[in-house]
């Protein structure tokens, strides 16, 4: 009896914005461009980024996408693509998105919507109705919409009915370089993200202010939003608290590596989230991490084992775990770093999640 040969290799084509460009959906597309994702499929990336000038004319723009469609009809079509995987967030990006999953389900591609970002069900709640109807559309019409946690599966399931939605959480690759955290400096917290209100920086600094421990904090991220950097620059200065919190403007590849294996620990005090990759990268780097209660990070730690979980808009209970946190002995420090560490090899890694996508292409393919 002849064995059955064995099935050709799926014809992929990724879109997102791809690195250089800073943000949590570039770090996953860069990063699974690198991973047996790439290895085990035929895997061709396609660059959403924007790349005219700022303050372009309506005319521009309208070119610019008009050019940048074209371009991926063309990849489609050359590169034979089985499936059209679609990185996405909300705003316009989605409808914009949704023009390119609609040109590939012309192609005879299966279609994935791969949702990011914090705010995605508020950009929901906040459409009309006519535009609201247009989003379920764009998401009915997908074969898979992906979300990032189980929280997120069951907002989108609320918002985007029958939808067909499986959880892929996101991975990020390890830190390259050893930890070299000196034992006798103060203990240094380190903040990756957008600086921002939404971020909870506002808050950072109140709970700065009402601690009792010996702790600094560097924040490292571009502005979220105009002119934030410079009125946080003031409002530190205000303070006094130049000792305690130092804006480092935005850190990027082996520099960011170096940063977190500096840190003695990790802080994120979002008021809204989605999955934050900065939250996993302290996790690969061995970091005891505070954060809050919102989006996906409740399901990700587990209090009091691999970091510490505190509600959001809450100076007084970030002080207070932050002060817990620089106040253990550095060895069970070390054991929470560890476990987070061990959890993320387990389930946010950048295999992990290779491997998950590769399952879901596997059983997109069967049906």
């Amino acid at each position: 009896m002849n064995a059955p040969s064995p099935r050709p290799q799926l014809r992929v084509v990724m879109s997102g914005p791809l690195p250089p460009a800073i943000g949590g959906m570039a770090s996953v597309i860069g990063a699974l461009g690198q991973s047996d994702l790439a290895r085990q499929t035929h895997l061709a990336l396609f660059d959403t980024a924007k790349k005219t000038r700022e303050g372009r004319s309506l005319w521009e723009g309208v070119l610019a996408r008009w050019q940048l469609m074209r371009e991926w009809r063309l990849l489609l079509r050359t590169h034979r693509a089985d499936i059209a995987h679609i990185h996405t967030c909300s705003g316009l990006t989605f409808f914009l998105d949704g023009l390119l999953a609609w040109s590939a389900r012309r192609q005879g591609c299966r279609v994935i919507l791969h949702i990011h970002g914090g705010l995605f069900d508020q950009f929901l709640d906040s459409l009309n109705p006519l535009l609201r109807a247009t989003a379920q559309r764009v998401a009915r019409r997908a074969d898979l919409l992906i979300a990032l946690s189980e929280d997120w599966r069951q907002r989108l399931t609320q918002r985007l009915p029958h939808s067909r939605i499986a959880v892929v959480p996101n991975g990020v690759a390890e830190p390259l370089g050893t930890a070299s955290r000196d034992p006798l400096a103060p203990t240094t917290f380190v903040f990756l993200g957008l600086l921002s209100t939404l971020k909870g920086i506002p808050v950072l600094l109140d709970a700065i202010s009402q601690s009792t421990g010996h702790w600094r904090v560097q924040l490292a991220g571009n502005e979220g939003e105009p002119g934030f950097a410079e009125r946080l620059r003031a409002d530190i200065t205000a303070r006094g608290l130049t000792d305690r919190m130092q804006l480092l403007g935005p850190v990027v590849g082996l520099a960011k590596d170096q940063l977190l294996l500096q840190a003695n620990g990790f802080v994120l005090p979002s008021l809204a989230e989605g999955l934050p990759m900065s939250l996993l990268e302290a996790m690969a780097a061995r970091l005891p991490v505070v954060v809050t209660t919102v989006g996906a990070m409740p399901e990700v730690i587990k209090h009091g084992h691999d970091g510490l979980l505190v509600p959001p808009n809450d100076a007084a209970a970030l002080a207070a775990a932050l002060d817990h946190l620089a106040r253990l002995p550095r060895e069970k420090a070390a054991a929470m770093g560890q476990a987070a560490y061990n959890k993320y090899r387990e389930r946010y890694s950048v295999d992990a999640m290779a491997h998950n996508l590769l399952q879901l292409y596997g059983r997109s393919a069967d049906q």
